[in-house]
């Protein structure tokens, strides 16, 4: 009889053997991650290895895993660096967010009859953006510092908070969607709630929490603290309908705000609760999270939905390559350097699948949409950086960078 241990066990093994092929050959490790739980996802494998109770077991994991990259995200959310950039890069940030998500929502309501709920989710999953990839290309070619890179890096934290309230918002249409029809007058009254325990967490939880766990100066115990703190306005967050992600991010970006602001500033604390949770969550939880993606995706359901896949994958490489370029155009810079950005941003990572998977897990999108979604994901985080690295090498010639 297998057991939970070493089905996790086989998953993690067979999802680094996968992702590392791919990173050898200068490709996402997500991808290798996602097709090592579609092979886990074969009829007769799955039913030797996951039972009903290890795939409960192995979904509870993986939405531990997805907290803790949300308060990451917030960890590393620059709200400096969002408004000293916020001229320029805002521009950039609109266009490539708003012109794939109209374009999707048109294309699922008025190209394929779908509801409105449906349109929707796979509007904001086309609109969102992983520069994660691109960072590591452009830190692998010595051009972080360089223009392109700077735009890069600046319209990925505008990204970040434009990214915040679409999840926001589609949260909100989870909770009111299962949950049933919630009054405007409840839902202002939750939001508020949260807002007061946000700005009192900030003032004087979190500081105190952070004080009291930093006594021992031990990196394991700081760690401890954080986990608490992120697990608390996660669960209350999810009480007042927020949803347990949003609760996570802001507190990411709470901890982040009481450590490096005011006379106590202690920028090495961040760093370490950022490095811890960066292992725990992309050396075990976030590889298991993309493997029950691939668990959960049908790609014998391709066939029949092979038109939407087309139009879906055009819409999110053409609009999010459109937007940029009209971006960084307005923003007064050249039509190279928009079509190098916007390769950098096309790439869907993290948020974007999980988006899809919180809808598939609501019951708010079949299994053939979910499958779209992951697939246009794939397709696109494998050509960008193809395509990026081409055109980034032949930009850094031209310009001597």
């Amino acid at each position: 009889m297998v057991n939970a241990l070493l089905t996790t066990l086989i998953a993690l093994v067979l999802a680094y053997l996968i992702s590392e092929i791919f990173r050898r050959f200068g490709l996402p490790r997500v991808i290798g991650q996602i097709l090592a739980g579609v092979v886990l996802g074969f009829p007769i494998i799955k039913g030797l290895l996951f039972t009903n109770e290890i795939l409960s077991i192995f979904n509870f994991i993986t939405s531990i895993g997805v907290i803790l990259l949300f308060f990451f995200v917030g960890l590393e959310i620059n709200i400096k660096q969002f408004k000293r950039n916020f001229k320029e890069t805002s521009l950039i940030a609109v266009f490539n967010t708003i012109i794939p998500l109209i374009l999707g929502f048109m294309a699922g309501k008025f190209l394929f009859n779908l509801n409105n709920i449906t349109s929707l989710i796979i509007g904001i999953s086309l609109s969102v953006s992983s520069q994660a990839i691109s960072l590591d290309i452009l830190e692998e070619l010595k051009l972080l510092k360089s223009k392109v890179g700077s735009l890069i890096l600046a319209s990925g934290a505008v990204d970040d908070v434009f990214e915040l309230l679409l999840i926001s918002s589609i949260l909100v249409v989870f909770h009111s969607t299962v949950l049933g029809q919630l009054s405007v007058q409840k839902l202002i009254f939750d939001i508020i709630g949260f807002v007061l325990i946000v700005i009192l967490f900030r003032i004087s939880w979190i500081p105190l929490t952070l004080r009291i766990f930093e006594k021992e100066k031990s990196k394991s115990t700081l760690f401890m603290g954080a986990l608490i703190i992120v697990l608390l306005m996660a669960y209350i967050a999810e009480l007042f309908g927020i949803g347990s992600l949003i609760g996570a991010l802001i507190a990411g970006i709470l901890v982040r705000q009481t450590l490096l602001s005011g006379e106590d500033r202690k920028p090495w604390r961040k760093s370490e609760i950022s490095h811890s949770i960066h292992i725990i969550s992309f050396g075990f939880l976030i590889p298991l999270f993309f493997v029950n993606v691939g668990l959960n995706t049908s790609f014998g359901t391709l066939s029949s939905n092979i038109s939407l896949v087309i139009v879906l994958v055009l819409i999110s490489i053409i609009g999010t390559l459109a937007g940029t370029v009209i971006g960084v155009l307005l923003s007064k810079g050249t039509l190279t350097e928009g079509l190098i950005v916007g390769w950098g941003v096309i790439p869907k990572g993290d948020t974007e699948i999980v988006i899809a998977t919180l809808a598939l897990n609501n019951g708010l999108i079949s299994v053939d949409i979910f499958t779209a979604i992951i697939t246009v994901a794939l397709v696109s985080t494998f050509l960008a950086p193809i395509i990026f690295k081409i055109l980034i090498k032949r930009h850094a010639k031209i310009t001597g960078q």
